[in-house]
């Protein structure tokens, strides 16, 4: 009789824990489409953390970047930076070519949000970027391969200012290979001479009442 009674409370224990799951699972799936039928301020409740400066106007409209609840795609941000990335030095031709196939294997660099996320404090500039992430495809460079790098940090390459991921022609080679046959400094500069060309011969008496007053007494 006691190991009947002991399974009996046992079932019931289980059907009463399914009941409260159902019931939460019910009432958690209300709540979120009641949520996402409502306006923008219900739905911020849905944001993992802080909007990036550059971003946090569009925090009133998710539909900006995201459709629905998929990730954000390279269209959805070239609908605002095309342009701005149309010289893009690491843009997704490069790592077309197969010489630097390998270094997507350490940062899918052909993905936006590789390198960008969104809602996650990593760092206050723009789109929110790790401050080490050049380090996961240079990682060499401060290890030895530059002598006039050793001893920086993995943390200073674009934090210091150093560096623009997106716009590093100045340390191209490409570039450096576009200009080999200009002069490898540029011309001293000059202070142009001025001439300064006067109307009268000499210069008029002053008259504070006219200058301050408009002529007037």
């Amino acid at each position: 009789m006691a190991s009947r009674s002991t399974k009996k409370r046992g079932i019931k224990s289980f059907v009463n824990i399914q009941t409260i799951i159902g019931s939460a699972v019910v009432f958690l799936l209300v709540w979120l489409i009641a949520t996402m039928a409502m306006g923008t301020e219900q739905k911020a409740i849905f944001l993992p953390g802080v909007s990036s400066e550059g971003h946090a106007g569009f925090e009133a409209s998710c539909a900006s970047c995201h459709d629905g609840f998929k990730k954000v795609s390279n269209e959805t941000c070239n609908r605002c930076h095309e342009a701005e990335l149309a010289q893009d030095i690491h843009g997704e031709k490069k790592f077309r070519d197969i010489r630097w196939a390998e270094k997507l294997e350490s940062l899918d660099a052909l993905t936006c949000t590789a390198c960008h996320g969104e809602h996650v404090q990593m760092y206050g500039r723009g789109v929110h970027l790790q401050p080490d992430l050049c380090i996961a495809c240079h990682q060499g460079i401060i290890e030895g391969d530059m002598t006039s790098h050793e001893g920086f940090t993995a943390d200073g390459c674009w934090t210091a200012g150093c560096h623009n991921y997106h716009d590093h022609r100045a340390i191209s080679t490409g570039f450096l290979y576009d200009n080999l046959d200009q002069a490898p400094m540029l011309p001293v500069q000059t202070v142009p001479e001025i001439l300064v060309e006067t109307k009268l011969e000499t210069a008029p008496s002053p008259d504070l009442k006219g200058e301050f007053l408009g002529g007037g007494s």
